[in-house]
């Protein structure tokens, strides 16, 4: 391709097509992935207890019953307390991400936690973190979680890895996608979570040019996961 030329998507610009992969992508978390009776009345949440560090130039984020570190450059929080923060920082990003802001501001109930990278890649392609929860049936394993994922995943993604693993206090099912919208690639970290009759759902989204370089950094949030007493 020539310097300084643009590509083009159905008319779109590179940026705005990213934009869109990151639409398709919560749009399958607020609308696909409802395997059994979602949690969406929402108690308030206790208060957390204090928690050291677990890497310096990270950060915590609260959402209700659980906590998550990432690194400083990502903002966010949950979006049934931090709405203002989060929709007004993605609007700040540029005019292409409004409409993803619009289906945040919409769908907040749909996250616990909800975050980005301020640190936009060369793809466009918004780096994002979600966590969002679910009852489930108390004899459902993350291996049989994973499975009903699975099933109803969209053409676009694909699975390229599957496994149960260990975190620091959980097992979890970790789930790794590519997927594909509009020609922009992106790849997928998910791990499963189950605590009681709660399935919980951590998930990170990149640019598949992203992801390998991201990919230590999502494992490594992973396991500072924590779900409140």
């Amino acid at each position: 391709m020539p310097p300084n030329v643009k590509a083009s998507f159905f008319g779109m610009t590179p940026a705005q097509a990213a934009v869109l992969a990151v639409l398709a992508v919560v749009s399958f978390v607020v609308l696909g992935v409802g395997l059994f009776v979602s949690l969406t009345d929402r108690a308030p949440a206790p208060p957390a207890q204090p928690t050291p560090t677990p890497i310096p130039g990270w950060k915590a984020l609260e959402g209700e019953g659980v906590t998550l570190w990432l690194p400083v450059s990502f903002t966010g929080g949950d979006p049934e307390t931090d709405l203002e923060l989060i929709v007004g920082s993605v609007r700040a990003l540029g005019p292409e991400y409004l409409q993803l802001a619009q289906m945040i501001e919409q769908n907040q109930t749909a996250f616990v936690i909800w975050a980005f990278d301020a640190q936009v890649g060369p793809s466009g392609f918004l780096t994002n973190v979600n966590v969002t929860r679910e009852k489930a049936p108390s004899a459902t394993t993350v291996s049989a979680y994973m499975e009903a994922v699975v099933k109803q995943l969209p053409s676009d993604f694909r699975v390229v890895g599957r496994e149960v693993v260990a975190l620091d206090r959980y097992q979890a099912g970790q789930l790794t996608l590519e997927f594909t919208v509009l020609g922009r690639a992106g790849k997928q970290l998910s791990y499963m979570i189950k605590d009681g009759r709660t399935m919980w759902t951590v998930t990170y989204s990149t640019g598949a040019d992203e992801f390998e370089r991201r990919q230590p950094i999502f494992e490594q949030s992973a396991h500072t996961f924590v779900i409140q007493p």
